[in-house]
């Protein structure tokens, strides 16, 4: 999840103001044009709303036709975001949107008229009998963002922020776990949703970024608890059944050691936990942002490593300097160890899911070379799965509008020491 970023959010409100105030100065009869261009913009505003109408009608007569081509959960997700796409461009349109927390929310959209004709575009392939959105999943109107997948017995178990379409966190909080079950990564049965927020507590505002392993016949899950000021830490929940979950102590397990920026009451970066297992040692990676004395701006931003034997006590080991991710965050971090050596794929914001390696799980990283360096350009939180001889890589695709969804791909192990992903054939 991205970073609150408090001071470029200060330098906007300072905007605002300035031109708010320059406008106060203006002549009366300076507002005379704005007031006649937003007249203007009423045919058209109508015109707009009277298409949303006629779109959601001609949905509800294709939800009557039951088409046969395409799964009812495949079904229910392309019916669910072009609902949520229309909501969005009519609540735009009618400036009833809801009240923003953050400045930044309101960022990121197309205009309504645009976001009509994804909506239509979508509905046009529907009507079809395609699928708009293929390979793709989220529950009915709504996003996966980061996950975690665990298998148990021949089912594949998927744990996942769950959004909603066409917001960003602030507008809808997720205070929940989406859970969903596989036995092939493609086709999902969804179930209900795991380890809400309490009402008051460190991780009251939302929760974030799971991740789950098995030890001594249950399971335990690190993910991200966030405060209403926006403070991140990571905490821990327990299970025997991966349906139903408790929390773990009344805090926070892992918080950044003294080289890291963080601060327990307000806007603070320590989440997007993992977990490897080397011998009978647990190291958790997450994404932080660290101190460095004598720089412009004094910090960088990094993975932090903790380690453990039992899960439950953490002890901090420091962080990993990626070459690739120092001024904007390395997110989703999720190591693994094959054949002696340590890779850490993660998310950069300027390059997409990208790899870094090293002999050691607590030190020494080091991104590939430049020709090795990137997996997969415009996705983000990736995590790998290993099932038997087989290796996959999950991914978060987007389109426009805010729209996020859980893709798998087979992940490819060249000689010459690149990996890359393909789209797997079913």
């Amino acid at each position: 999840m991205k970073n609150l970023k408090p001071k470029i959010f200060l330098c906007i409100v300072g905007i605002v103001i300035l031109l708010f105030t320059g406008c106060k100065s203006q002549p009366a009869k300076a507002s005379e044009p704005l007031k006649k261009n937003i007249e203007q913009s009423k045919p058209e505003m109508e015109t707009q709303l009277d298409r949303i109408k006629d779109l959601r009608k001609e949905l509800a007569e294709i939800r009557k036709s039951k088409i046969q081509d395409i799964s009812p959960v495949n079904w229910e997700k392309n019916d669910g975001i072009i609902l949520r796409l229309l909501e969005r461009a009519e609540q735009t349109l009618t400036d009833t949107l809801p009240k923003a927390r953050f400045d930044w929310e309101r960022s990121g959209y197309t205009s309504p008229e645009k976001m009509i004709d994804q909506a239509e575009d979508y509905l046009k392939t529907l009507k079809e009998g395609k699928d708009p959105l293929p390979g793709k999943f989220c529950e009915p109107g709504g996003t996966v963002i980061d996950h975690c997948i665990i298998k148990k017995d021949d089912l594949f178990h998927l744990f996942y922020i769950r959004g909603k379409a066409a917001t960003h966190w602030p507008e809808w909080p997720t205070r929940n776990f989406g859970h969903a079950t596989s036995k092939d990564l493609l086709n999902w049965k969804i179930h209900e949703p795991v380890l809400q927020s309490p009402e008051k507590g460190w991780d009251e505002y939302q929760v974030w970024a799971p991740h789950i392993v098995e030890h001594k016949g249950e399971y335990y899950m690190l993910y991200t608890g966030v405060s209403y000021p926006c403070c991140q830490c990571i905490g821990l929940a327990k299970s025997k059944d991966l349906f139903n979950w408790e929390r773990i102590g009344n805090g926070p397990v892992i918080t950044p050691g003294d080289w890291g920026i963080w601060q327990k009451d307000g806007a603070a970066d320590c989440r997007d936990p993992s977990i490897l297992k080397v011998g009978n040692t647990y190291y958790c990676y997450y994404t932080a942002v660290r101190k460095v004395k004598g720089a412009v701006p004094p910090h960088e931003y990094c993975v932090g490593i903790s380690s453990s034997k039992d899960l439950i006590h953490w002890k901090d080991e420091g962080f990993a300097r990626l070459e690739a991710s120092l001024k904007t965050p390395p997110e989703s971090p999720f190591a693994i160890e094959k054949a002696g050596k340590f890779y850490l794929f993660y998310s950069s914001y300027n390059h997409g899911v990208v790899v870094a390696v090293s002999d050691h799980p607590a030190k020494g990283w080091k991104d590939l070379p430049e020709d090795k360096l990137v997996i997969m350009r415009g996705v983000s939180a990736s995590e790998i799965i290993k099932d038997g001889e087989n290796w996959y890589i999950s991914l978060i695709s987007h389109a426009q509008n805010a729209l996020h969804f859980f893709e798998i791909r087979k992940l490819i192990w060249h000689d010459d020491g690149k990996i890359s992903a393909e789209v797997i054939k079913y």
